[in-house]
């Protein structure tokens, strides 16, 4: 076998090595007596670790790990190879009002996803040098910059995160000084014109119904996007609302937002540490913040609910989502997607992200949502913004739960089958207990059905009963699960029932158990439909050029 002899060259060959573990993710495989293999055989380490009872309740992403940044690495970045693979990593970078609409090949998600997880690294190398810095975070910022004119991995984060994020660098020269202004927790809603009588019912929905007290912010693009008119209603009609304008947080010029894409981008200019995003055609049937306290959540710090279970046999998504990313949590494999069982994976009506654990994974995916990443690649593959919230957390690397129940139905019997309910579609806590729904309070809004609901009944869209096996890998583990069943063998476990099917069209499931509403669930979503009608004659007034003062309704007794 050919071995180098120059010092150099043996030089160059290692640090090509170095750089990519880091690239793409692996490190040394320890042995069990605690060192590295001799046999030098890299293996992709997942130290991320959950309980595991909450597999049982919950789909969880374990991620990768992506391997420290170290001295050595910050070596190699001043070696000829170092400076090639930099200029590669930071090709792709294009100017703010530069039109890309011709040159589709200019966005390579394989390349994306290789910088955003040499970015993680990085991140996590600078953040602490920008923590021991003295003074506001603008004068640490400043000092920072002036550390990279000696320190090369600090200059290539900065010009790295500038490529990678450039509607951040808006006001601020890092992503650190806005990480350092989250606190607390809240819901965050998008709302335009079009979507004010939506959100109006929802935000009253949760205010005088269900008596929530988190505070809410509402996000817009501007006094084009949703009316002064509109913004003051929204701030007056009830207590702890801010209505914020996304565009003055983070640069348009490069987002160029526009329909769902404001979505992940409100939930980062967000004040809140803890953020859910509620569409503003989502209603609850509980208390919202019960979802900070569900233990996926506090596992992972990031939940996603499931999608309806929806296209068969679709081969686009998951063969895109392989092609771009040598690394894949243990979620994928799972997924009803890559089981070629659906073509839809997440709803996005709901979202819950710690920004102060999953910054990054936030940040990964609002890039998806760019202006040029979602109308030349991200929106081609998938529906909208909905798959680029785990897709985005796949790219980088960090980890998530779904909810494990598919997306089911919340309304009225089918007339003509009454082993099928027709309406919206709903969302289940672990607890198998009905959440919220998405799609607003008419029949079928998509077919231009729009009658009120009569809200009785429910029906899960299955994913409960997945195999005890399938979460259970070694034998010792196995008895642990039988032994908390009262069970002698796996053959006694429980076998998956067969999900219910949609009818698309109809908006109606059928094939599981017709499940009746309780009392209290039937009045707080009926009761939805009064405040509904106030939002709808307020809306169609303030179309007709009406001042309106919210205060004056009475929303409790609507």
């Amino acid at each position: 076998m050919f071995l180098p002899r120059s010092p150099v060259v043996k030089l160059l060959i290692g640090l090509l090595v170095i750089f990519g573990l880091i690239a793409f993710g692996f490190r040394y495989q320890p042995s069990f007596d605690g060192r590295y293999n001799r046999d030098f055989e890299l293996k992709p380490i997942r130290s991320f670790k959950v309980p595991e009872s909450l597999h049982l309740t919950h789909d969880v992403a374990i991620p990768h790990d992506i391997p420290p940044w170290t001295q050595e690495d910050t070596y190699m970045l001043d070696t000829a190879i170092g400076f090639d693979l930099k200029t590669q990593m930071l090709k792709q970078e294009y100017g703010k009002h530069e039109d890309l609409s011709n040159h589709p090949e200019r966005i390579n998600f394989a390349e994306l996803s290789r910088a955003e997880r040499t970015y993680k690294a990085l991140w996590n190398h600078v953040y602490p040098i920008f923590q021991g810095l003295s003074g506001r975070d603008r004068n640490r910022e400043k000092a920072l910059l002036e550390m990279a004119k000696t320190r090369p991995e600090i200059d290539f984060f900065i010009r790295l995160e500038r490529r990678l994020f450039p509607w951040l660098h808006f006001g601020r020269y890092t992503s650190f000084s806005l990480y350092r202004t989250y606190s607390g927790r809240g819901l965050v809603f998008c709302a335009g014109n079009g979507q004010f009588e939506f959100v109006v019912t929802s935000i009253q929905s949760i205010r005088n119904r269900l008596k929530s007290t988190l505070p809410i912010q509402i996000y817009h693009m501007g006094d084009d996007d949703l009316s002064k008119e509109r913004q003051t209603y929204l701030r007056e009609m009830a207590s702890g609302i801010e209505v914020i304008d996304v565009t003055q947080i983070l640069d348009n010029d490069y987002m160029q937002l526009g329909g769902w894409s404001i979505k992940p981008f409100a939930m980062l200019a967000s004040s809140f540490e803890e953020v859910m995003f509620v569409d503003a055609d989502a209603y609850f049937l509980q208390d919202p913040v019960t979802l900070f306290d569900d233990p996926g959540y506090q596992a992972t710090g990031a939940l996603f609910f499931y999608d309806r279970t929806l296209f068969a046999d679709s081969h686009d998504q998951p063969e895109w989502l392989k092609s771009v990313s040598p690394l894949l949590s243990s979620f994928p494999p799972m997924s009803r997607m890559f089981r070629l069982l659906s073509a839809h994976e997440q709803e996005s009506g709901v979202v819950l992200i710690n920004k102060r654990t999953r910054f990054l994974g936030l940040l990964a995916t609002c890039k998806s949502n760019g202006k040029w990443e979602r109308d030349l690649v991200s929106y081609k593959v998938f529906h909208g913004d909905k798959e680029t919230f785990w897709t985005g957390f796949e790219l980088i690397q960090e980890p998530y739960v779904f909810m494990r129940n598919y997306g089911g139905v919340i309304g009225e019997l089918r007339p003509d089958n009454p082993q099928s309910v027709c309406g919206a579609q709903l969302h289940e806590d672990y607890r198998g207990r009905p959440l919220w729904w998405n799609g607003g309070l008419y029949r079928n809004k998509n077919a231009g059905v729009n009658r009120y609901l009569e809200f009785g009944y429910w029906m899960s869209g299955g994913g409960h009963q997945k195999h005890r096996e399938r979460i259970t890998r070694d034998p010792e583990g196995m008895k642990r699960v039988l032994n908390d069943l009262g069970l002698n063998s796996e053959d006694q476990l429980p076998q998956e029932t067969k999900d219910a099917e949609w009818d698309f069209m109809e908006s109606c499931l059928a094939g599981a158990k017709v499940n009746t509403l309780s009392q209290r669930e039937k009045n707080l979503a009926n009761g939805y439909i009064g405040i509904d009608k106030i939002a709808r004659v307020d809306g169609q007034k303030m179309y007709a050029g009406e001042s309106l003062d919210p205060r004056t309704h009475d929303w409790d007794n609507a």
